[in-house]
């Protein structure tokens, strides 16, 4: 059986796996893939990252590893996400792009979402549920008060009733 030899290291780590095919020259080659998406046209091309990881013939994963590695790579996907977003916008109230679609996209990778929500910040708003004497002691005040045609705003709150009282 042979004997495996020692690699001198001098202490240092040696990389392991495959040396990175990262290049600086690739930061260019993201901005001539976000203008050649751009200037298909009506073929309605996205810029994506997974276009760019084939564009570039690596996976995404890679991109994102470069991404950590390399600042300026990290500006530059950051640029494509940016167009990516611009697109979706403009080319869906155009509807070059199904809205529908672009409404997915840019709540799934942009942060866009329907709806405002002004008076709990985003957070679940936690109430206890009333009580049956809770619910009949509403119901008496707004009586008292001259409310008819009551509707849950008149009895979980005191709110106005719908026809306006």
């Amino acid at each position: 059986m042979a004997k495996k030899r020692k690699q001198k290291t001098d202490g240092k780590k040696l990389p392991v796996g495959r040396p990175s095919k990262y290049e600086p020259e690739l930061i260019e080659k993201v901005a001539k893939y976000i203008q050649q998406s751009l200037k298909k046209g009506n073929q309605a091309e996205l810029p994506t990252m997974e276009g760019l990881a084939i564009y570039f013939g690596v996976v995404v994963n890679t991109l994102k590893n470069w991404a950590k590695e390399n600042p300026e790579f990290l500006t530059a996907l950051s640029k494509l996400h940016d167009y990516q977003k611009r697109e979706l916008i403009n080319r869906g109230l155009l509807g070059t792009y199904n809205p529908t679609i672009a409404k997915l996209i840019l709540s799934a990778n942009h942060g866009f979402r329907e709806g405002t929500d002004i008076t709990t910040g985003g957070e679940k708003m936690q109430q206890e549920p009333l009580s049956i004497e809770q619910i009949k002691a509403r119901i008496a005040a707004a009586e008292a008060v001259g409310l008819s045609g009551l509707d849950w705003r008149s009895i979980n709150g005191g709110g106005q009733s719908e026809n306006g009282r």
